[in-house]
């Protein structure tokens, strides 16, 4: 690892490295929107936290990015509720000279802690492929980000193979050169997932693997394990893609074309998603996989093509100078954040934080450390449409309310049956059974569990016959797409 730093540090020298200007110097150059700057903010968080520790010299980088673009604690804070795709998509509208100084960012940023990470490196490189930065290194190689729902089993250091229908000229070649994929991934600290090759190796050993599955499932039968030896020489590498991994993306709207690698993307465990590069096979799959890992080793030292003198007076502004200063080495990690949490439930703040919105109803305190309020979709709804009326609804009048409720709940819910979404609105707005009580009492549950008596602000509340509302300051709730949902 030192080496690699040594032979990076002349990188640097030679492009006669400064100190990262402020925000007043470069804002004459910068074409960065807020929406830029917080999905600027996202991908170089996820970035620092890639390789699941945090110091000194990534923190104090940071912080001068945030200041030399003008990235305030709001966006930072908005940037918590942003997947990774989003940010990507959202960053993908740059300009080209921008685009060239994200590169340069993540290119510093990666060093700033005088290690060459291999996640941080790996990550750094999907991004610049999915942004859409435009260098030679990148000619023919086409990659880009998805997020999906988490997976029932990590899947952390694996490259899988993925593909919507099955093409024999890829197989074959992945077959052909299945052991130099292999050992090129490992290389890399990744371990190659081939479904065929898995099942391959199950059929080679297939009574030991249905003495297997009969112990881990003793409630299979005979016949089904019959049936389950059988089905396995007619399962091929699209029908296990699609019911494995493409079904997740079909949920979210997101469809792959060609075959293709999927990288999964950093090292933290994912509460509600994950985020994969996909990297499409372009006819050979093993010099696809060798000009992308080319690229990844080679990730800063990187260089930006066709900048005008203007432009390339803006990357100047860009790169880093270490000061010399002694760091104090204090890594961050996972474990850290849940002693934070731990000390934030318990000895916080007593400050009415503010209160986030996502345009998908999902609900954050921004000022309590991000935590998330966690509700049904129905009762979610029920809340939204509270915040929405400040001055108040009276309980037995919000069948008045039923058209914007219904709106709200089809907003945000999963489900796609009309039926049944405008089935409990109706439960809930005409009081069929113990529907409302139960929706309020979730709502009160939620907000107690993380704020104990510091959640009165946050509850419905009011007269037994009159108006029910949340006495929350509305400066405090912040919508990331108020109109969605009106």
């Amino acid at each position: 690892m030192k080496k690699t730093r040594q032979k990076y540090n002349l990188l640097w020298k030679r492009n006669e490295v400064v100190r990262l200007q402020p925000k007043s110097k470069l804002h004459k150059y910068m074409k960065f929107k807020e929406n830029h700057k917080t999905a600027l903010a996202k991908v170089l968080s996820d970035l620092v936290q890639c390789d699941g520790i945090v110091n000194q010299g990534e923190i104090e980088f940071l912080q001068r990015v945030y200041e030399a673009f003008g990235i305030t604690s709001t966006s930072r804070k908005k940037a918590t509720t942003l997947s990774l795709s989003d940010a990507v998509n959202i960053l993908r509208t740059l300009g080209n000279c921008e685009k060239a100084a994200v590169l340069r960012l993540f290119q510093a940023l990666s060093l700033s802690d005088d290690a060459l990470d291999p996640n941080e490196s790996l990550l750094s490189t999907a991004l610049l492929l999915s942004i859409g930065i435009e260098l030679p290194e990148t000619q023919d190689i086409n990659a880009y980000f998805v997020s999906i729902p988490n997976l029932n089993f990590d899947t952390r250091n694996a490259v899988l193979y993925v593909e919507p229908k099955y093409d024999k000229a890829v197989n074959d070649s992945i077959l052909r050169d299945y052991d130099t994929i292999c050992k090129l991934l490992n290389e890399a600290d990744r371990e190659f997932f081939y479904l065929p090759m898995v099942l391959r190796n199950i059929g080679d050993k297939r009574a030991t693997f249905l003495k297997t599955l009969s112990y881990i499932e003793p409630t299979l039968s005979n016949e089904q394990l019959d049936q389950i030896g059988s089905n396995l020489d007619q399962m091929d590498s699209a029908f296990l893609s699609k019911e494995i991994f493409l079904n997740y993306l079909n949920t979210n709207r997101l469809n792959i074309n060609k075959p293709a690698f999927f990288f999964r993307i950093g090292d933290k465990n994912a509460n509600r998603q994950q985020d994969f590069l996909i990297l499409e096979i372009e006819n050979d799959p093993l010099a696809t996989l060798q000009h992308f890992l080319k690229l990844k080793d080679n990730i800063v030292s990187l260089e930006p093509e066709s900048l005008n003198p203007k432009d390339k007076q803006f990357m100047q502004l860009l790169t880093l100078m270490d000061n010399g200063a002694k760091k104090e080495e204090l890594n961050y990690t996972g474990f850290h954040k849940i002693l934070i949490d731990t000390i934030l439930k318990y000895t916080g703040s007593h400050e009415v934080s503010r209160l986030y919105v996502t345009k998908h109803g999902d609900l954050f305190l921004t000022d309590r450390n991000n935590a998330e309020v966690k509700l049904p979709a129905l009762a979610k709804a029920l809340y939204i449409l509270f915040l929405l009326h400040e001055e108040g609804i009276p309980l037995n009048y919000l069948n008045d309310y039923k058209p914007e409720l219904y709106r709200i709940y089809r907003k945000i819910s999963t489900y796609g049956d009309v039926g049944l979404l405008n089935q409990a609105v109706d439960n809930l707005t005409d009081f069929v059974g113990n529907t409302m009580n139960v929706a309020l009492s979730r709502i009160k549950k939620s907000f107690t569990d993380l704020l104990g008596p510091d959640a009165m602000p946050y509850l419905i509340q009011g007269k037994r016959a009159g108006r029910k509302a949340i006495p929350l300051e509305r400066r405090l709730v912040v919508f990331e797409n108020r109109e969605s949902f009106v």
